[in-house]
Formats: structure tokens, sequence, C-alpha cells
């Protein structure tokens, strides 16, 4: 493995509206390139200009501490005076209102990789993240992420914190033709479990499920089953991407020498473009909708770990995602996908009391009642329902 150091001009990737999946406004890559090494990875792809071999070399951003220190600290004000402050509520240990979550877990490297041992980047950015009082949602493959147990549980207490760990599988030798540098699945879920003994949120990104191998009934059924055992609060389901390039080629390379008589399939069902085919995604999502329903487990983060963290507007498109998620993995169909997007192009409607507005703005019936619900009540019942009753704030 070759490491090379660098000091990085920039470090967090900002979005421009608080994403779904991960509930952040924010997140970093603290490290390029991943010896976790990864076969499905799409960081491996091209779009994403990780230079080098991917897998065997690793950029670290040594100075990604200062950088974030730098680019969440609040602009420099007045501080109110003491009695201004108490009436105003004013609190240095809380975060701004619609902040969302920081996400602590790259897209081009895991934080808690083999060279974190050595650089402690991801240690030191959870120190600044309980400095400045903010939240974070940290995802990762590695066991690592238990050294830091101590600076979650504090943030978890101030601001919040959430432990996420990304599974393909629950089954350790499976795992280990596709992972070659990952802790076996056991090991993360045993972790996730102690985690939550020791009052952290904790949740499975169960992505990617590989097609005919970690997809099926069985195989879900067994991650599943574990994932409840562990006690986590959520498990998050995705189906692998093959991105044309480096990415699928390479992935099609590692499942030839383990499974020939899968590659073909494979190459028919990503044909030219990065998704699977429609109709075998459509089954996957349904199979898992019911197993995860089984096993009364929220099939995305429930409102509770998010609640105080966004704006009315953020936590409306979040709900209207969700719910558009949700019901379209049941193969049932949904507007609200649209009513989220409508939304985002004019936030203020999330407070409007004016019926009449929601019409002219595209907005469907069911979603003028789910905004009408959370304005009047903070609640979604719908999405409580299809949380599978985990969602009540």
């Amino acid at each position: 493995m070759t490491v090379r150091e660098v000091r990085a001009k920039s470090l967090l990737r900002r979005q421009k509206r608080v994403d779904s999946w991960f509930l952040a406004g924010c997140g970093m890559n603290l490290y390029r390139g991943c010896a976790h090494d990864c076969a499905y990875c799409d960081g491996r792809a091209e779009k994403y200009a990780v230079e080098g071999e991917f897998g065997q070399e690793v950029a670290v951003k040594v100075n990604a501490a200062e950088l974030l220190r730098r680019e969440l600290a609040p602009p420099r004000r007045r501080t109110p005076a003491p009695r201004a402050a108490r009436q105003a509520g004013f609190s240095r240990a809380l975060a701004p209102a619609g902040s969302g979550y920081v996400l602590l877990g790259g897209g081009v490297g895991d934080s808690y990789q083999p060279a974190e041992e050595r650089y402690r980047l991801a240690r030191a950015a959870l120190e600044v993240l309980l400095e400045l009082g903010r939240p974070v949602h940290v995802l990762t493959k590695s066991t690592l992420v238990e050294r830091d147990l101590d600076l979650l549980r504090s943030i978890h207490a101030q601001s919040r914190a959430v432990l996420s760990m990304s599974f393909s599988c629950a089954d350790d030798v499976l795992a280990s033709r596709f992972e070659p540098g990952v802790p076996a699945p056991s090991a993360r879920l045993r972790l996730l479990e102690r985690c939550k003994r020791a009052g952290l949120p904790t949740g499975m990104f169960l992505m990617p499920a590989l097609p005919f191998l970690t997809d099926t009934e069985e195989v879900l059924g067994q991650t599943l089953r574990l994932a409840a055992e562990a006690g986590v609060d959520f498990v998050v389901f995705g189906g692998l991407t093959l991105k044309p390039g480096r990415q699928k080629e390479h992935f099609l390379a590692v499942l030839a020498g383990f499974r020939p008589d899968l590659a073909e399939r494979y190459r028919r069902l990503y044909p030219e473009r990065g998704q699977a085919a429609g109709a075998h995604e459509r089954g996957v999502l349904r199979r898992f909708a019911a197993l995860a329903a089984e096993r009364r487990l929220p099939a995305r983060i429930p409102p509770a770990l998010y609640e105080g963290l966004l704006t009315p507007a953020q936590r409306a498109m979040v709900v209207l995602e969700h719910l558009h998620y949700l019901l379209e993995m049941r193969g049932r169909t949904s507007a609200y996908g649209g009513a989220a997007r409508a939304l985002a192009e004019r936030p203020e409607l999330a407070e409007a009391r004016q019926l009449d507005l929601f019409p002219a703005a595209g907005f469907p019936r069911q979603a003028m009642e789910v905004l009408e619900e959370l304005r009047r009540t903070g609640r979604c019942g719908l999405l409580e329902r299809l949380l599978g009753g985990q969602g009540a704030l």
C-alpha cells in the first residue's frame, strides 16, 4: 500500500439540500483511495478522478481538521450578554437549526481505513465537531471506529450522533470474496450491538446488495435477522451500481474468478448504464420491504433521530422523499417524490396555511395533507406506519 500525504485546499462537500439517505447537509473525504479495496466500490470509477491505482494507493489530507474547523466555524459576531443570551435561548453547544448531520464517511475512501490508525484524522474531525457543537453521522465498514466511541457518545449527548456501518451481506465467507480489506460482517454486527448498548443510535446501510448473490431471499433474510438481533435502529437498502469503465471491469473480473457462471448474467443486467435493469431492481426492493417489515426494521432513518436538526422545509422534503421511496419499494405508485422537488423550489410552502397555494405549485392533495399534518403536529402518521411504527418523534 502506498500512502501519500497531501495538503488539501478544501474539505467539505456541501449539499444543495439535506440528503434524505444520510440526513446530512455536508460530508467529507479525509482520504482519497481506500485500502479496503472492495471489488464493487464505485470510488474506482473514472468520474471521481481518484489518482493512482485504487485499492493500492491512498492520499491522506493531513490538514483535514484545520480545514474542517475553518469551513464549519460560524461567522464572527458579538457574543450576547449573559442575560440577553438566556432570554434568546442562546447556546454555543447547539448547532444552527437546519444544518442536519455532518457525514463522516467518504465516497472515495473510508474514514476508518487502516491509514487512520496512524493519522487519526477521523478522531481529529470528531474533536472539531464536538468543539463546534455539530451533530455527526458516521458511516464506515471498519471496527476501528470503536476507538472513538468516547467522542461519539459525547457528541450524541451534546448535539446528536449516529453510527452506521455498511454491508453487502452478513455472511462472512461470501463478503470476504468482495471485501478483502474489511473486518468480517460478524465483527461489524458485534460492534453495532456494543455501541447500541452504550446508548448510541446505530444503523445498517445494506448497500450494495449484489445481484443473485447477496440480494436473494435467503441471504437477505439472514442479514436482516442478524441486524435485528444487533438492535440497529434502521436498515437502508441499495442495489449495486456498475459504472462503465474501471469500476465495472474490475468488479466483473473479481466476479469471474469466484462465480464465472454469473459474469455474463451481470453483463446483461448492466448493459450500458450503471443501474441494474428495472425489473430485477423492483423485485429485490419488494423482497427487502417484506423481510424488513417482518423484522420491524425501519427502511429509512426514523424521524426521532433527526428531530430538531432540520428546518420545517427540510424536514418536509425528507418526509416526502421517504414516503416516495417506501411506497415505491412496496410496488405502489407515489407522487411524493415530485412534491419534494416542488418544495425544494418553494420551501416557504412547508409552513403555508393557505391551501390554495399548493395546487399552483404542482402539489398533489396527498402531499398537501402531509405538509398540513407536519405543520400541526410535527408528525406524519403514514410515514410512521410505513416505518413499522418505529418513526414517531
